[in-house]
């Protein structure tokens, strides 16, 4: 097989991050690696800032551009070790004149994006990188461009494979460590990595091949195994994440067993880390998830391990609602993190509903100024209300915004008293409920009107529902094939899906590669509901092959914010302005815009007709 890799080092960016001490060494063991596994000089490529040279989108992608044009590649590995941050779900690999610079960045989801659509039969992607969430305002406005290229494909048929060294919020740790009599630092991860990928597990050998899913399960009990070893604390912890979509005939090394010594055995790391075991690292962490000391391969597990929140929301989904069984237990215990997600979801699906009454929004926490919809036909109704959230607590105000004359889906501009704003559909036959907290943060669902839901209908979606809106909110919605195949299954049984619902579940579907499910989701809510999401129209692909009209989809932007994130996957097919409402979004779970943003909106959506013709209903002040 004609392999090639890309090795990626930045060890400072701009602003005051802290230098990484691990990254150069990382890139070293890599390296190594790269040459014991027989690929040539002329298929490494290295890039690092070790001689003060900047690092920047563009020399990556040119060494990923020369390897594509040789047409004999058969698999692209990428390496990054570094600073990275995340934006809800999707991640950024900070480079040189970040986060300065929002370009100069790594957009690692459209990266794969785009891999996919490429000549490249199999491209593995390693993330050495932290994936906390941004911390300041310069890191929340990263966006980073693409080391792919473009490609005029359909439909994505090439597997992309993506290890990361941590979950979703968490930070990865570089330790200083004794070689002899010297201090060194090392990337925990890409240590063990290394010594997997090396030979040091040899029942991950299959016929001569590690293949990408046993390493992921194997390097989520043997990377939280290292840090005990080297004298960590229990509760400070580093979990590995992986995304495959590759087959079972993949592989990222491979031995030639028929050597006298084929399958090397790599040595162990080093001794532990030096000092009292605290565990120093170059960017800010804290310990999370209480999970207890994690069992090697070697030694079978007496008890199953805790529970963690992934593998809570997947029970939940797999699952029927029985609120008594979940509230006492999951059958297994829960990590806290794990715990304190199902409380949420418990008094999210036991939350009481407002009173609804006709097609609109209920909003709770916060003040409305007016509501602008400038298709409908009708005069839009405010009325106030109080009602109880959860069962025995407090009573809460609301205002309700009513389209009682609605009778096809419509967008409407919902404006805060601070002049920030969202853009949300409409439906007929239900009404939207958008609740505040003292936070700041908000959550929005959709429920029937009538009787288009029977109780125990309502039951089942209010269950899913929070289930999968919690996990997605805490980015631990994490589905494999057959968990998306449950999840599907009880979606259509449903007498009334909520879209809320349907695009969580989009979003995670793509992470598996699962297009067909979002275009039969898609199919199905403009069966139901008569609107074409944006989201699903983005994240099926539909809309690259398509002239996109504001007025075609319901409402005219990307309803969650990982939308934004995701946009340059759709190339040159949408226009300027809606291009240009991404720096606006405050990257809020939902997208939600300042007040810039909101004026932005209401210029590009008012029909260039002129004011003869434009239709605008806006509501009284609150």
């Amino acid at each position: 097989m004609d392999r090639a890799i890309v090795l990626i080092g930045v060890s400072r960016t701009q602003g005051n991050p802290g230098r990484l001490e691990a990254v150069e060494s990382a890139v070293d063991r890599m390296e190594q690696w790269a040459r014991e596994q027989g690929i040539p000089e002329d298929r490494i490529a290295r890039i690092t800032d070790g001689e003060d040279d900047p690092v920047s989108v563009d020399q990556i992608y040119r060494s990923i551009q020369r390897f594509i044009d040789l047409d004999s590649l058969e698999q692209l590995i990428v390496y990054f070790s570094g600073h990275g941050s995340a934006q809800g779900l999707y991640e950024f690999w900070h480079l040189s004149d970040a986060p300065g610079n929002p370009n100069a960045a790594v957009n690692v989801a459209v990266s794969v994006g785009l891999a996919e659509e490429g000549r490249i039969p199999h491209v593995v992607l390693i993330s050495d990188a932290c994936r906390t969430i941004a911390k300041d305002v310069p890191q929340s406005k990263i966006h980073g461009g693409s080391i792919f290229p473009s490609f005029d494909q359909q439909d994505p048929v090439q597997p992309v494979d993506v290890f990361y060294a941590t979950r979703r919020g968490a930070p990865a740790l570089e330790l200083p460590t004794l070689v002899g009599a010297n201090e060194v630092y090392q990337a925990v991860y890409t240590e063990v990595l290394c010594n997997v990928l090396g030979g040091s597990e040899p029942r991950l050998v299959d016929n001569g091949f590690i293949r990408p899913r046993p390493l992921k399960e194997a390097l989520k009990i043997l990377v939280p195994d290292d840090l005990l070893r080297r004298g960590m604390h229990v509760l400070t912890n580093q979990d590995p994440d992986a995304r495959i979509t590759s087959g079972e005939d993949a592989w990222v090394a491979r031995f030639d067993l028929s050597m006298p010594h084929g399958l090397p055995r790599a040595p162990r790391p080093g001794p532990g880390p030096l000092g009292n075991g605290d565990g120093p690292e170059s960017e800010a962490w804290q310990p999370e998830d209480g999970m207890p000391p994690p069992i090697p391969p070697s030694t079978p597990p007496s008890t199953p391990p805790p529970l963690s929140s992934s593998g809570l929301v997947d029970y939940l989904v797999r699952h029927p609602a029985d609120s008594a069984g979940l509230e006492l237990q999951v059958s297994r215990a829960l990590s806290d993190t794990a715990s304190r997600l199902l409380n949420s979801v418990i008094r999210s699906a036991l939350a009481e509903a407002p009173e609804l009454r006709e097609p609109g929004f209920i909003v709770r926490g916060r003040e409305v100024r007016r509501v602008v919809c400038r298709e409908y036909d009708g005069r839009i109704g405010r009325r106030a209300g109080v009602y109880q959230p959860a069962p025995g607590g407090p009573t809460e105000s609301y205002t309700a915004w009513e389209f009682p004359l609605l009778s096809k889906p419509e967008q409407a501009l919902l404006v805060f008293g601070d002049g920030s704003g969202m853009l949300l559909p409409v439906f007929e036959g239900c009404a939207g409920i958008l609740e505040f907290d003292a936070q700041g943060g908000f959550a929005l669902r959709y429920d029937p009107l009538d009787a288009r839901a029977d109780a125990e209908d309502l039951r089942e979606l209010r269950w899913l529902r929070a289930a999968v809106a919690e996990g997605a909110r805490q980015c631990v919605l994490e589905l494999d094939p057959a968990s998306a195949g449950v999840l599907d299954d009880r979606m259509r049984n449903l007498r009334f899906l909520d879209p809320v619902l349907a695009l969580h579940a989009a979003y995670a579907y793509r992470e598996i590669g699962e297009t067909g499910r979002i275009r039969a989701l898609q199919d199905y809510l403009y069966q139901n509901l008569g609107v074409r999401l944006f989201d699903l129209a983005f994240l099926s692909r539909d809309l690259l092959w398509e002239t996109y009209a504001p007025s075609d989809f319901m409402p005219a932007t990307p309803l969650l914010s990982a939308g934004w994130i995701l946009m340059d996957l759709l190339g040159r097919a949408l226009p300027h302005e809606l291009r240009a409402l991404r720096q606006h979004d405050t990257g809020e779970l939902w997208a939600h815009y300042t007040p810039a943003g909101v004026r932005a909106l209401e210029a590009w959506l008012e029909p260039a007709t002129g004011s003869a013709e434009l239709y605008e209903m806006q509501a009284p002040r609150a």
